[in-house]
């Protein structure tokens, strides 16, 4: 397992690697989508790429990202927070929205890792196949991070990191695309370090890359422990 840490401009990184999954977690509101044709050719044949934004961007970079070359788009996820717009004047946004795409045809999956409980697990005539658990679905209301989880990364002042992403959100959105033969992961936007240090723990490659200087810092700190 090897850990790559850059703090630089993510448009100026450079490898002949590829990577199994590439995990981006960029700023929603910019509609500058270069970075997706930059990163876009380091994803191994069949390797995945998970965009994570919000109503500011999913439709604009969906179609963008459906152009790309052997482009297959898999599946539009939700993942509800405690946290968003709190305008009064329509219904509150509080949920990001995850775009999942595949360099190919033949993506890595593993659904037996991203099982959850059934509901209907000890009803009577409601469970004929008899199992206790089910697939998970594209809309994830199960998994939370709120401002004082212990997993938030805070600065010397005592300020969260922002956008933090939990670690059992990465075990949901990462873990079926990932084995021991496809392990290798590039986070681009790495913020707080919380994917690294999901890696880390996980067994897997992880490089990252974070412009900010200081919250890189941060990021090493919460990768290494």
């Amino acid at each position: 397992m090897t850990i790559d840490l850059h703090n630089l401009n993510n448009l100026l990184f450079k490898t002949d690697k590829k990577f199994d999954v590439i995990y981006a977690d960029f700023i929603y509101e910019d509609l500058d989508f270069t970075w997706v044709f930059h990163f876009w050719d380091m994803l191994k044949p069949n390797g995945v790429m998970i965009q994570q934004t919000d109503y500011h961007s999913v439709a604009e970079i969906k179609i963008f990202t459906q152009r790309m070359r052997n482009a297959k788009f898999l599946n539009w996820l939700t993942w509800k927070n405690e946290f968003g717009n709190f305008r009064k004047d329509r219904f509150r946004q509080c949920h990001d929205d995850i775009l999942i795409f595949c360099n190919g045809d033949n993506w890595v999956w593993h659904p037996e890792k991203i099982q959850v409980p059934k509901a209907t697990a000890n009803s009577k005539g409601l469970n004929k196949s008899g199992r206790e658990t089910k697939l998970a679905t594209s809309v994830i209301t199960d998994i939370c991070l709120t401002t004082i989880a212990k997993e938030r990364v805070k600065k010397d002042d005592g300020h969260n990191i922002r956008w933090q992403k939990p670690q059992a959100l990465f075990s949901r959105i990462l873990e079926p695309f990932l084995d021991d033969d496809h392990k290798d992961i590039l986070d681009p936007f790495m913020g707080s370090g919380a994917l690294g240090k999901w890696a880390n723990n996980n067994g897997y490659n992880y490089t990252g890359i974070e412009y900010d200087e200081e919250v890189f810092r941060y990021a090493k700190k919460n990768i290494y422990g």
